[in-house]
Parts: structure tokens; C-alpha cells; sequence
């Protein structure tokens, strides 16, 4: 073959060599973006309401959409306080009262309902009306009645968050107005009122605030925290790797500023384009330098290498260029498609940061690529010593056993490569997913420390909602709130349930007080007209209106049924969503039409979206991918063959989610797209190298070849495995549980990345005759292309 043809001969020209001979040019341009970016950046917001981790267009979104149009948002944050004397001491109930009247005059609070204001239909002195459960005598609230507080929170469910069954623990319940529930500054009053009241003082024994506020805020801030100690731990880690691979503390000075740089651009476009930064965009921070630094560790070393053949550095850069200019496009390419892909999501969160991540990468390499040679050609020439000491070290002693080994048990490492993958697989229908969003937390959290306190000792403050549409006034007929009572029974059946609480519950209250602890179920279902009577009297007061709009519209057609749940559930949350609407569709049919909702049923509504999801990104990723490497191996079948070393780390992230019971979330879902995106970059540099090596070395056999293309990339791309392995592992770290899991399925798809490149495919292409004849026809037609090309 004519040398001349090659892409390294300095004599032909290069559209590439702008990247060298118009440096300072380049330079500038990004000094310029880099400013304007970073004033972006400087204004990157959060997502508080956690919206862009919902799917807007499902039917269980819209389902609750009309839930809440008819009976508004019941989002409430709970003081919860375990007293030292329980709720019959004065000055136990002064000190809640108080509170509760504190609480009131927070500015942007909308409601409070605590035990000491709550104002319930009841008889006293020998007359029915709505009267406060603790009464007020001469301007001091009394201690209040045992039986019947007793009578009211067996009564009615709905005090189970007001007083605990041991009646040493209080709820008080604190509503927000709807334009302020986002507002952090509306919270901070409500803490600093309960702190001013609550702490030091020997009434009480332990306090909690909880409510989803308080669960989106511990997300926001994980979620920058995350952001935030990934991209620092894959910076040091860069750092760390680089000192030792390229041996010189200004080198990894540059390769940091690189990073730096890189970083910046991504968190700009963020902030320019309106992406806030969630618990999924927050892993920018730390895949945007594991992107980069394969770009720059690969330029630095094959620099290097050129360095010592070329005396001239200038020259050194420009083949570093033409050389790594095409496979480097190439693997960032086939990381944008596989983050790309994403986008096909449905959750706003996934999509954002597929767009981001797809671009973040295509940044990178043009950063990378002209910012790296920028500062290598105005650095001090390297002697010889100094640069072979880059690439010999004892990391070259381990590769080189590691090649040994191939050379003698290559069949042996196929044979164990594809059982091992077959196992892994053998894990996936194995696979569940979990819906609720809190358990994103990490149990160490105070958030989740606060929830299981509430579980402990008052009650769960998650919940469940029945929505049930009738036909007009339907809700004041006996024989539908016959079918609710059923229903309510039955639910309470389900297994994590803890209680139900409708209006019927009321109902019975009101039937128990009017005609006596003697009347029965019975006589609300059997009178005809009990039941608008019972209802007539609800309506006497504003309080009484307040609580029958809580549970049945004015038209009496709609009704609800809130359902506590157990948070620590022990089964995903959608089989008892499911158990739930099966009995309700079995005793409601005919009658009316019931639908589980809520937000928990919105975000549970997301796992077989999500799933669908997984599978599609997946199939068009691999689909894309593999078109990428056949035009840059300019080859069908060699782009089919890098698929096989390949399929190692996808098996590890299906394997190690259903063997391990990983779950499938917001997070792990697209962890196999995203290996698929970055496994395949090892392979490409390999191939690209085994391919020049087979055609420039005619007289050598592909055997030996085989191992010479190893020597000359097995550093490069065992260093950018560790950084990548090591960026992965940082994500322990994150207190949010499904980037922890996301983390250790990276580091395992890596490592068998790894396994896969530097092992498998070295040793499929030495055991199969097919692989090597295939691999050498190909060579020897572009061989026979280029000349003819050439003349």
C-alpha cells in the first residue's frame, strides 16, 4: 500500500490541522462562550416541585388532575409531638394550643387542625352542635374528656394524624395556600415557630415535621448535593489517574482546567435552555469528566507516542489529531446516541437529561480536541526518557500477563464470557420496580428518620385516594354509602393498609350521637330518609360544610376514600394499587365508577411507561450504535462483531437489578442505555487499531496483530475504565437510593466492559477462524480501495 495514503503522512494536507495551525484563533472563540455560559450558569435553578419527575401525559395524571378539581389539593405538613404527659395534661394542651394558634398567624399558612381546635358535631348540656372538642373556660383551654376523644378516634379515622392511640402523641396539621406551597420561605417560618415553642421544653419528649414539602425540599437539596460530590469525586479521581498515567502535575493541571471548562458549557446550556438541575440532571456533573477525560487521556498518550518519532511537537499534535479525530468522534458519538435515546421518555426529567448529556458529550470532544493540543504546543518539549516513562509502568506488567493469559486459554475466556452472560440475563425477568418516591431516600436521611418516627408513633401520612363518580345525589341514597361501608371493609383487607376514612365514617358518628350508642348500622341503611337528615345537620355550621366537602362534592355525585398505607411497604406499591381497584370495580360495578389516584398512583402509573421506555431506548440505541461503528469500521459485519464484546456489561446491569432485586426507577432505567453508549467506546478504539496495524503490516500474521493493536491501547483504554469505574462508584456516596444503585450497576457494566475489550474480544477474534478471515477480507479490500484511490 502507498504510504502516502496515509492519514499520518504530514506531507499530504489535512482540513484537520486547523485544529494546530489556527490554535489561539479557537482558543478565543471558547474564551468568549465560556464567559457568556458562565454567567448562565450562574443562575442554574432547581426543580421544587419535583414536577419534571412525572409523567403530565399518562391517564393516572389526568385521573388525579380531576380529582383535585373537584375536591382541591389536601397536601398538609404534620408537627408531630410526643408529649411527656399525654394529652389530658392542662398545660400539655395549653402548650398544643398555643402552637396551633402560632402556627395560624404564619404568614402564607391557609389552615390549622390540631385536637384543640377541631370543632365536632356532638352533644353537650343537652344540646346537638358543632362544639370544640377541648373547651374553653374562663379563657383557659381545658384538659378535655378520655372517652370522648376515645369515642372520636374510633369514630372517625381521619383523627388518627391528631392523637395517637396511646394518646401521648399530637398531629397538627398545617395547611399552605396553593401559590405558596413551593415557597422554602413559608416552611422556614413554620419550623421557626415550632422550634421557638417546642424546643427545651419538659412537656415534650421528641417533635417531627413531615409532609411532602418537607420530602421535595430533602430531594432538591440531595439532588444538588449529589450534583455537586460526583462531579468533585470524578474530578479528584480524574486528577489522581491522571497524575499517574501522564506522569507530570502540569499535565493534569491542564487536563483538570479541561474538565473545568467542559463542566461549565454543560451547566450553562442548563441554565440557558431552562433545564433545572433534578436527580437525574445532577449526574452531569460527573459524566460530562468521564467524557472528557477518555478524550484527553487518549490524545495525551498517543501525543506521547508520536512524540517519539516526531522530534518536531508540532507535528506529534497533528497526527495526535488526525489520528484520534475519527474513532474519538465516533465513541462520543455513540454516547450521544445512547444518552439521546433517552429523550423517547415520557418523564421530563429522563428526557432532560438525555438532551443534555447528548450535547454535553458532542461539547466535550470539540473542547477536548482543540483545547488539549492548544496547550500541549505551547508546553516544553518532552525528552525521550520522559515520555517512555508515560507508558511503561507497572500497569504495563499487568496487561501484559493479562495478554499471556489470552494467548494460551483463549477458548476458555469465551466459553466463560458467554455462560457468564447467559446467567446475568437469566436475571431479568426477575426485575420490579418501586414507585414511591420517598424511598429514593437513603434510611439515614433525617427526612426518612422523621417519616418513621410519624409511622412509630402516630400513624402513616401516606395515602391512597378513591375516587368515585355516581350519578346526581346519588351520595345522599342509604344504599350507596351500604356499598361504601362494603367497600371500606373489604380495603381494609389489603394487606399494608392501615385504615380507610370517608364520609361514611362520619355518618355512623353522626347516627351514634343523635340516636344513641344502641343504633346500629343498620338504621342508616334501612331509613330512607336518615341520611339526608344526617347530612341536613352537617351543614349547620362552616365547619360541618368544611368537612363534608372534604368527602363529597355539591352535587353529591362525586366521593372519595382516603386510604392510609404503610410507608415501609414490603411489596411494590402498585400491587396494592391493583388489589384496591380490583375490589372496588367488583362491589362498585353497576353502580359507579372508581379509580384509584393520588400522587403515589401517578408516579406508580410510571413502571410499565418506564419499562416500555427501557426497552425501546435500548433497541434504538443498539440499533444506532451499531450503524455508527459499521461506518467507522467501514464495515456491516466488523460493526455486528463489535457488538459481541459488548453484550457482557448490558447483561451485568439486567443481571444484577432482577438477581440482586435492584429495583426500576426514575434513575436505574436508563442505566442500560447508557452503558450500552459507553462500553462500545473501548471496542471502537481497538478495532480502529487492529484494523490499521492488519493493513500497514501485511507480513505480519493477524494473530500477532491481534496483540500488537492490545499493546498499542490497552493503557488508554484500561485508564479511562478506571476513571469511568471509579466516577461510578462515587455515586455511593448520594443519599438518594437509586443513584446508588445507578452507581454500582455502572461500575459493574464497566468492569465487564473492560473484561469485554481488553479479554473477550481479543480472545473471540483468536478462537474463531470465521472472526479473523472476516476481519482480513475486510482490510484487504480497503487496502486494495485506498491504493487504487491513490494511484
Amino acid at each position: 500500500m502507498n504510504n502516502s495514503c496515509d492519514k499520518l503522512d504530514l506531507s499530504r494536507p489535512n482540513r484537520l490541522d486547523i485544529i494546530i495551525d489556527h490554535r489561539r484563533f479557537l482558543i478565543a472563540i471558547i474564551a468568549v462562550i465560556s464567559v457568556i455560559l458562565g454567567y448562565f450558569a450562574l443562575q442554574l435553578k432547581t426543580d421544587p416541585s419535583l414536577k419534571t419527575g412525572i409523567d403530565t401525559t399518562s391517564r393516572a395524571y389526568h385521573h388525579y388532575q380531576r380529582f383535585l378539581k373537584t375536591f382541591g389539593n389536601d397536601e398538609f405538613t404534620l408537627v408531630v409531638i410526643k408529649t411527656t404527659k399525654g394529652i389530658f395534661n392542662t398545660p400539655t394542651v395549653s402548650m398544643i394550643n398555643d402552637l396551633t394558634n402560632d402556627l395560624g398567624q404564619v404568614k402564607g399558612v391557609a389552615e390549622v387542625i390540631s385536637l384543640t381546635n377541631l370543632r365536632i358535631f356532638q352533644e353537650r348540656n343537652g344540646k346537638f352542635g358543632n362544639f370544640p372538642l377541648f373547651e374553653s373556660i374562663r379563657g383557659k383551654i381545658s384538659s378535655g374528656d378520655r372517652t370522648s376523644v376515645e369515642n372520636l378516634r374510633y369514630s372517625l379515622p381521619m383523627t388518627d394524624l391528631l392523637v395517637s392511640a396511646d394518646f401521648k402523641t399530637v398531629g397538627i396539621a398545617v395547611k399552605v395556600e396553593e401559590k405558596l406551597k413551593y415557597e422554602n420561605s413559608v416552611y422556614e417560618n413554620i419550623v421557626s415557630t415550632v422550634n421557638h415553642k417546642l424546643k427545651g421544653n419538659h412537656l415534650v419528649e421528641d417533635f417531627r415535621i413531615v409532609g411532602p414539602a418537607f420530602i421535595r425540599k430533602a430531594i432538591v437539596k440531595y439532588s444538588i448535593q449529589t450534583g455537586v460530590v460526583f462531579g468533585i469525586l470524578c474530578m479528584v479521581i480524574a486528577t489522581i489517574v491522571s497524575v499517574y498515567v501522564f506522569k507530570s502535575f502540569l499535565v493534569t493541571l491542564v487536563t483538570n482546567f479541561i474538565l473545568g471548562v467542559c463542566v461549565l458549557w454543560v451547566l450553562g446550556l442548563m441554565a440557558a435552555m431552562g433545564i433545572p438541575l433534578n436527580s437525574t440532571t445532577a449526574l452531569a456533573f460527573g459524566f460530562v469528566p468521564i467524557t472528557t477525560i477518555e478524550i484527553v487521556i487518549h490524545m495525551v498518550v498517543r501525543y506521547h507516542q508520536f512524540h517519539q518519532e516526531t522530534l518536531n511537537k508540532i507535528d506529534a499534535l497533528k497526527k495526535s489529531v488526525r489520528w484520534l479525530a475519527s474513532p474519538c468522534f465516533m465513541c462520543v458519538a455513540t454516547a450521544a446516541v445512547g444518552f439521546g435515546t433517552l429523550m423517547i421518555s415520557s418523564i421530563p426529567m429522563v428526557r432532560q437529561l438525555g438532551f443534555i448529556m447528548s450535547i454535553g458529550v458532542l461539547l466535550a470532544y470539540v473542547l477536548a480536541m482543540v483545547l488539549t493540543p492548544a496547550f500541549f504546543a505551547v508546553m516544553k518539549t518532552l525528552d525521550k526518557t520522559e515520555s517512555k516513562d508515560v507508558v511503561v509502568d507497572w500497569l504495563e506488567t499487568v496487561l501484559e500477563n493479562i495478554e499471556s493469559f489470552i494467548s494460551k486459554r483463549a477458548r476458555i475466556v469465551v466459553i466463560f464470557a458467554v455462560a457468564l452472560s447467559v446467567f446475568l440475563l437469566a436475571g431479568s425477568p426477575r426485575i420490579k420496580s418501586d414507585a414511591q418516591i420517598f424511598r429514593m431516600l437513603d434510611e439515614s436521611t433525617k427526612t426518612v428518620q422523621d417519616i418513621r418516627f410519624v409511622d412509630k408513633n402516630l400513624a402513616p401520612a401516606q395515602a391512597l385516594e378513591l375516587f368515585i363518580e355516581a350519578g346526581p345525589n346519588d351520595f345522599k341514597k342509604p344504599e350507596m354509602w351500604k356499598k361504601v361501608n362494603e367497600l371500606e371493609k373489604r380495603i381494609r383487607l389489603v394487606p399494608d393498609v392501615i385504615s380507610t376514612d370517608s364520609y361514611a365514617s362520619v355518618l355512623h358518628y353522626l347516627n351514634t350521637i343523635t340516636q344513641g350508642k344502641s343504633s346500629s348500622s343498620k338504621d342508616i341503611y334501612s331509613n330512607p330518609g336518615l341520611i339526608p337528615q344526617l347530612l341536613f345537620m352537617t351543614t349547620m355550621s362552616e365547619s360541618g360544610k368544611k368537612i363534608t366537602e372534604r368527602y363529597v362534592n355539591d352535587s353529591f355525585d362525586k366521593a372519595r376514600i382516603s386510604i392510609l398505607i404503610n410507608n415501609a411497604a414490603n411489596r411494590p406499591i402498585d400491587e396494592t394499587i391493583s388489589k384496591i381497584q380490583a375490589i372496588a370495580n367488583q362491589i362498585m360495578a353497576g353502580t359507579a365508577k372508581a379509580i384509584v389516584t393520588g400522587e403515589l398512583v401517578v408516579v406508580a402509573s410510571q413502571t410499565e411507561t418506564l419499562i416500555k421506555d427501557q426497552i425501546e431506548s435500548i433497541f434504538i440505541a443498539a440499533v444506532l450504535i451499531t450503524a455508527l461503528m459499521m461506518i467507522q469500521l467501514r464495515s456491516f459485519v466488523l460493526g455486528l462483531i463489535c457488538l459481541i464484546p459488548n453484550i457482557p456489561p448490558v447483561a451485568a446491569v439486567f443481571g444484577l437489578m432482577g438477581w440482586f432485586g435492584i429495583s426500576l426507577d426514575m434513575v436505574t432505567v436508563f442505566a442500560a442505555t447508557v452503558v450500552i453508549g459507553l462500553a462500545v467506546d473501548n471496542t471502537i478504539h481497538y478495532l480502529t487499531q487492529l484494523k490499521r496495524d492488519i493493513t500497514f503490516n501485511p507480513g505480519i500474521s493477524i494473530e500477532e496483530n491481534v496483540f500488537r493493536a492490545y499493546r498499542f491501547t490497552a493503557r488508554q483504554i484500561a485508564s479511562w475504565s478506571v476513571v469511568t469505574l471509579l466516577g461510578f462508584l462515587a455515586l455511593a456516596a448520594s443519599p438518594f437510593r437509586p443513584v446508588v444503585f445507578f452507581g454500582i450497576l455502572g461500575c459493574s457494566a464497566i468492569t465487564l466492559g473492560l473484561f469485554g475489550d481488553l479479554v473477550f474480544l481479543p480472545a473471540l477474534i483468536l478462537t474463531s477462524k470465521w472472526v479473523r478471515k472476516t476481519i482480513a477480507t475486510i482490510c484487504a479490500k480497503e487496502k486494495k480501495a485506498a491504493s487504487e484511490e491513490c494511484g
